[in-house]
């Protein structure tokens, strides 16, 4: 068993959950879908499974959940990792390991208290690829065709990277409130998160708001009310990220003896034969409108009655709702243009 409080969360300031736990766990590895503002990682306890789900029982304040997205990481008190034979205690479903992500709780006969949190920044790519530059390019394109000339030597080019690359910001806020009674004990937290794309920047945009609840009463001495809620939504702009027809795709395998933009002013359009399957990415990243817009809920509602010292009697009622909506097309070209799906678990 692992623990990580929420001291050693502050430090890494994750955007995700999962981004506190990446490289701070033995044994648990975190991976990446892409670097797209908003994207979803993979969380692998030890290693990966035949069954074809490998991915670990994930329970917050006792009700379970699939997406770690709608938890602000500011919010958590400690997370628990189980890797072994102690996972078992939760059945099959945790053949993976599990994880126990405690929220922030008030204490009883303690005042009230506010704490509020923000901080601004500015995200930048560590590495960019070594490429022909343009002048290069076009010694290698004659060389090829048996010294004729189809390139005339530019005195300078496009690098493609620069210009899909850019500086984006991003900035956090949130509020947490706690404090408790003789019997009692609550906390709250609302918190807000914009993001910009390196690739994109507001095209590539990711919003979140979330919210939480955390309810303690003592009944009786013996018997304990427990309630908790989280609310999120969030929205995403995408762009194309991965394989062939990606942003970046495009960016290290278009033309560097091409500019951005023709005699026109308008995309300049890659359509020589060493262009095949692909395209301006400036143009692809102005011409891209596709949203996700996301509004999830949970909640857990639970007693337990100890008796004889050593014996405790749970039990908790949880729900999950989850609404996604995918906008493809431009709102003012196309009405209604996405589709829609409601789960509820």
């Amino acid at each position: 068993v692992t623990v990580l409080d929420s001291k050693a969360i502050e430090k890494v300031n994750p955007v995700r959950v999962e981004q506190a736990i990446q490289g701070q766990i033995a044994g648990v590895n975190v991976t990446s879908n892409s670097g797209s503002p908003g994207s979803g990682l993979n969380i692998r306890i030890r290693g990966i499974t035949t069954n074809g789900n490998n991915a670990p029982l994930i329970l917050v304040d006792g009700n379970r959940i699939t997406d770690l997205s709608v938890l602000n990481p500011n919010d958590i008190q400690s997370i628990n990792v189980l890797k072994d034979a102690t996972a078992g205690i939760y059945g099959v479903q945790a053949a993976n390991g599990v994880i126990l992500i405690t929220t922030k709780t008030g204490r009883k006969g303690s005042e009230l208290k506010f704490q509020l949190e923000s901080y601004t920044g500015i995200q930048t790519t560590s590495k960019k690829l070594d490429l022909l530059n343009s002048r290069d390019f076009a010694i290698y394109v004659n060389d090829a065709a048996d010294d004729t000339e189809f390139f005339v030597y530019p005195s300078n080019g496009t690098d493609w990277q620069d210009e899909v690359f850019e500086s984006a910001p991003i900035s956090s806020l949130s509020l947490n409130v706690s404090g408790g009674t003789k019997k009692s004990a609550y906390s709250a937290g609302v918190s807000y998160l914009n993001q910009d794309g390196i690739v994109g920047g507001d095209k590539n945009n990711y919003e979140r708001l979330t919210a939480r609840l955390n309810y303690q009463y003592d009944i009786l001495d013996n018997l304990k009310l427990t309630a908790n809620g989280l609310h999120t939504i969030s929205e995403k702009q995408n762009l194309p990220e991965g394989g062939i027809g990606a942003v970046l795709y495009n960016a290290v395998n278009i033309n560097p003896t091409m500019s951005v933009r023709d005699e026109n002013g308008d995309f300049s359009l890659a359509n020589d034969i060493s262009q095949i399957e692909i395209i301006n990415p400036l143009a692809q990243i102005s011409d891209t409108y596709n949203t996700t817009r996301v509004d999830k809920w949970s909640g857990v509602l639970g007693l337990d009655y100890t008796f004889w010292d050593h014996f405790k009697i749970s039990s908790k009622f949880q729900i999950n709702h989850a609404n996604v909506r995918d906008d493809i097309f431009r709102p003012e070209l196309y009405y209604g243009g996405g589709k829609s799906a409601n789960t509820v678990s």
